[in-house]
């Protein structure tokens, strides 16, 4: 397959798009293809709207033929489509949509319109110490931590994610007509159009979420809980559950690679930045307890692990195993690195 030539517009972004659900619609398409599809989405936050925008008149268009709605304006429409005019398919099928009896108008973007069998179904997986940033089948955008897993099965009704292990941040494209519900640790999350984080801890058996804008629902053990932007949901292993306001912002700053501390104590920052991979940071003695504020690169644990020291006093060795170890001055038990 040629490349999709670069876009000097809005027209141009639209035209590329169409370009792009008709090849998938095509015999021949290619793990390849999916590939560079996927590249072509995550470039630009346009190219998955304009995307998104055409799956919303592409399922349109089937489901007026499936209700036996055709006539020459929906034709039109089609033709318009097919040959890439895509502003053109947009605004005929504005215009006809309301003249169909039996046709529904999708009220959001992200319609599933060139999934041969009707569903489509993702699995992701991030390796441990690495993030990785995904697009699903609706244009909705997800970041994984190091060692997250999720399946995604979306269909024209549905938007259903299983996250079976790890952090994951949604950024869910708008479709009220398709609830974006995610599942896992005994809970569901459900949202219209909204950014959040679901963080699954298998080890503490906790869970939590984070939600940054929109609005969610969550489902558990007790009646189900609304969120407000800047609250955070979070179980411990015994079920029990809380809701609190916090800095949702700095709490997911680790998409991109940060570490944003307000005081923590720095037995649980070097927790947060071990459950990231790579090399360990151990905490020994008093300094277990030392409150730590900043932004540091939660990707490098050296770099870390010397910032602190130089802030608290604190020395730095090595275990047997490798791990970074950071101990009060006096304590000399680990060699010095």
């Amino acid at each position: 397959m040629s490349p999709v030539p670069a876009n000097d517009g809005p027209a141009d972004v639209y035209d590329a798009a169409a370009d792009w659900h008709e090849r998938r619609r095509a015999p021949g398409w290619s793990p390849a293809d999916e590939a560079a599809l996927t590249a072509w989405l995550e470039a630009d936050a346009q190219h998955v709207d304009a995307y998104a925008a055409l799956a919303e008149v592409e399922a349109a268009l089937d489901d007026a033929v499936a209700a036996g709605g055709l006539d020459r304006e929906l034709a039109q429409a089609r033709a318009a489509f097919v040959q890439g005019r895509a502003r053109n398919a947009r605004r005929n099928f504005a215009l006809m949509a309301a003249g169909l009896s039996g046709v529904a108008v999708l009220a959001g973007l992200g319609g599933l319109a060139w999934m041969n069998a009707g569903a489509s179904e993702q699995s992701f997986a991030a390796a441990p110490g690495r993030r990785s940033a995904v697009v699903l089948a609706d244009g909705s955008r997800v970041v994984l931590d190091g060692g997250a897993r999720l399946t995604a099965r979306i269909d024209r009704r549905s938007r259903d994610i299983a996250l079976t292990g790890g952090r994951a941040f949604f950024d869910v494209a708008h479709d009220p007509s398709r609830p974006f519900e995610v599942s896992g640790g005994g809970h569901v999350v459900r949202a219209l159009g909204t950014a959040f984080e679901v963080d699954l801890a298998p080890a503490a058996k906790t869970y939590q979420v984070a939600l940054l804008r929109g609005r969610v629902r969550v489902s558990g053990v007790g009646q189900p809980v609304e969120l407000a932007p800047g609250q955070v949901l979070a179980a411990d292993g015994q079920g029990r559950e809380t809701v609190s306001s916090s800095d949702v912002a700095a709490a997911t700053a680790w998409r991109d690679g940060r570490l944003v501390l307000k005081g923590d104590a720095l037995f649980d920052a070097a927790a947060e930045i071990n459950r990231r991979g790579g090399r360990r940071i151990v905490v020994r003695g008093s300094a277990k307890d030392l409150k730590v504020s900043g932004a540091f690169g939660g990707d490098d644990p050296l770099a870390f692990a010397r910032a602190v020291a130089v802030i608290h006093g604190l020395t730095i060795g090595e275990a047997a195993d490798g791990s970074i170890v950071l101990s009060p001055a006096k304590d000399t038990g680990a060699t010095a690195d």
